[in-house]
């Protein structure tokens, strides 16, 4: 028992405990895909590499849906308020990862909008973000939050 660490519990997703092992290769996932998926606001795996000392990660994914009188932000942050604000004060570091099609790029409404994200954490959660293309969303926009602790 020299590193307390090697015996604690880590999850991934919140119903779901996983090993040291399997630990490692959820966050394996989670940087090759944000670092790969990257391009207009790029997230280099340098900057990641803090998710394999953490001791639990969470990760959501959303697709915006159309609603009147709403925005595509508007729509994810429906979902993530979701998850319960209450969860999510209590996690050091966050990433946003958005990607857009080209056709349907992120507009400046879209973009002032993940301020009302940002209030959902601790005045000291580190947050970082990327954005990147994804021809296939056509007029949708794809949300990915990690957050770990």
């Amino acid at each position: 028992m020299d590193n307390d660490k090697d015996y604690k519990l880590y999850w991934y997703f919140e119903d779901v405990v996983l090993d040291r092992i399997q630990f490692r290769a959820k966050v394996d996932e989670v940087v090759w895909f944000m670092t790969h998926e990257t391009h207009v606001v790029p997230l280099k795996q340098e900057r990641l590499m803090y998710l394999y000392d953490e001791e639990s990660m969470m990760k959501r994914a959303l697709y915006s849906v159309r609603k009147e009188g709403k925005n595509r932000m508007e729509s994810i942050i429906e979902g993530i308020k979701a998850i319960g604000p209450d969860d999510l004060n209590t996690y050091k570091h966050v990433i946003f990862f958005l990607q857009t099609s080209e056709d349907y790029p992120l507009i400046m409404s879209e973009l002032n909008k993940l301020q009302d994200l940002t209030i959902m954490f601790s005045s000291t959660t580190e947050i970082l973000w990327g954005l990147g293309v994804n021809n296939t969303l056509d007029d949708r926009l794809f949300f990915m939050l990690v957050c770990s602790k």
